[in-house]
């Protein structure tokens, strides 16, 4: 176990979660993450070749999981930590005074999934299949959406491609409404 230090871990009831920062022998910053558990979070980065260099955690707690990734967005974008991979203010958006949370959503399913440890293999895995086959439904309408706007726009099958990193097959396929788009059924 790395040496830790943390920062008022209250036990509220409100379900608080913490930025971590994980340091070498010689105090320089190696990675910055965010989790409700850090202890379990760390176990994850166990495979990445730069953990043995890892010699101590500090751990900054915050009253939730959306207040823990703006922090985690914030201090990646300014501390630049040399093992996080984004390269610029993390995997999620600062809020826009007034507008819709995209946090919201990303922290409603890592609070779920978190939830889910505690269950046993069989229930987890048929609770993560169901939240796979509803999102992935409401992103395939979504996209379907957006394809069917842009064609309505005046592009091109290719430039519809070009615009959303998809093959021109797959557009023809979205247009078409093809059930080639949707999963395949024996995945289920």
């Amino acid at each position: 176990m790395i040496p830790t230090s943390t920062t008022s871990p209250s036990k509220e009831t409100s379900r608080r979660a913490a930025v971590y920062r994980l340091y070498n022998e010689a105090g320089a910053l190696l990675y910055i993450g965010s989790a409700y558990d850090p202890d379990h979070r760390c176990k994850s980065h166990h495979v990445k070749p730069w953990w043995p260099q890892v010699a101590q955690r500090v751990d900054e707690w915050h009253p939730s999981r959306e207040a823990a990734y703006v922090a985690e967005t914030e201090a990646i974008a300014t501390e630049r930590p040399g093992r996080n991979r984004i390269s610029g203010p993390g995997p999620v958006r600062l809020p826009v005074p007034g507008a819709a949370n995209p946090i919201f959503a990303l922290t409603e399913i890592d609070a779920y999934l978190d939830a889910l440890h505690g269950e046993p293999p069989e229930a987890r895995a048929k609770r993560l299949t169901e939240l796979l086959k509803s999102v992935g439904e409401k992103v395939r309408r979504e996209r379907r959406a957006a394809v069917l706007e842009m064609q309505a726009g005046g592009m091109t099958y290719r430039q519809i491609a070009d615009a959303s990193g998809i093959s021109f097959g797959r557009v023809r396929q979205i247009i078409a409404d093809d059930p080639a788009d949707s999963p395949d059924p024996a995945e289920e």
